[in-house]
C-alpha cells in the first residue's frame, strides 16, 4: 500500500524550516549590529543580542579569538550556518518524503 501524505505535513515542514531560518536571521542581525558597532544600550540592539545569545548558547564561546569582531563572526556565524543547515535539511526531507505520489 503506497504512502499518501496529507497537505498538512508539507505545511508543518515548511513552518519548521521557516522558524529555523528566522532564528538564523536573528543571529545574523545581531552579528551585523556587532560588526557595525551599534549602541549596546539601545533597546532594539539589546533585544536582538539577548535573542541571539539564547539561540546560540552552544556556539557563543566555542572559539576564543582576541579580536571581538572576529570572535563574533566565527562563533555567531557558525551558529547561523548550523541553523540554516538544519532548515535546509528539514525542507529537503519534507520535499523528498511528502512529494512522492506512488
Amino acid at each position: 500500500m503506497p504512502y499518501v501524505a496529507s497537505r498538512h505535513n508539507s505545511w508543518i515542514v515548511h513552518i519548521i524550516a521557516i522558524i529555523f531560518g528566522i532564528i538564523a536571521l536573528i543571529i545574523l542581525l545581531h552579528l551585523a549590529f556587532v560588526l557595525l558597532e551599534a549602541n549596546p544600550h539601545n533597546p532594539l540592539v539589546n533585544f536582538f543580542a539577548d535573542l541571539a545569545n539564547w539561540f546560540s548558547w552552544l556556539f557563543r564561546d566555542m572559539f576564543r579569538v582576541d579580536d571581538p569582531k572576529v570572535r563574533a563572526v566565527v562563533n555567531y556565524g557558525l551558529a547561523a550556518l548550523v541553523y540554516l543547515a538544519i532548515a535546509g535539511a528539514i525542507a529537503s526531507v519534507g520535499r523528498s518524503r511528502w512529494s512522492r505520489h506512488d
